[in-house]
């Protein structure tokens, strides 16, 4: 991983950070991400985080506490595993004045190295709002074959948004 970018599991520790990273970006964040109208304070980012430390204790998806130059900027993990099907589903948001720093494709390269050797899967997915052409560019810039777009699959507070579906196999991973 570049130097100036590193991740460290989500910890409580992280809370007060991550809460004032999400307030600092509530607007920016808001044009793609559903869930800010749930985060209200920073009980619930500590819950948020603690439900993530219970999921990955027990083998699921870990998240990860992004940072650039020693300051949190970002979260990235896994959505959800599916260990029946080996599949993974990979999401990110990054703080707006940290875009165009490679942040995220950096981050999503350790993520899939870290779902297809450790985690063992054999499919990882990105989903993105057809829309979000930044969020987008990152698994067309990883070589993740653009798949489908599911038709208004999420409601992003007054509308309904459709995903575009990428994904890599552990074949193409390993070739």
């Amino acid at each position: 991983m570049k130097q100036k970018i590193s991740m460290e599991q989500l910890a409580i520790a992280h809370s007060q950070e991550l809460y004032d990273l999400t307030e600092a970006n509530r607007e920016y964040l808001r044009e793609w991400l559903p869930w800010l109208d749930h985060i209200k304070s920073i009980s619930d980012t500590e819950k948020f985080i603690e439900s993530t430390i219970e999921e990955s204790s027990v083998g699921g998806a870990p998240n990860f506490a992004v940072f650039y130059e020693g300051a949190i900027c970002g979260v990235a993990g896994f959505h959800e595993i599916n260990k029946q099907h080996k599949i993974g589903s990979i999401g990110y948001w990054l703080a707006q004045n940290y875009n165009g720093n490679g942040i995220i494709t950096t981050v999503v390269t350790e993520l899939v190295k870290i779902g297809f050797g450790e985690l063992n899967l054999n499919k990882i997915e990105i989903r993105c709002a057809e829309g979000n052409i930044k969020s987008r560019a990152i698994p067309e810039r990883l070589g993740f074959t653009y798949e489908a777009t599911l038709r208004q699959c999420e409601w992003l507070y007054s509308k309904y948004v459709n995903h575009a579906i990428y994904s890599m196999l552990a074949s193409e991973y390993n070739a």
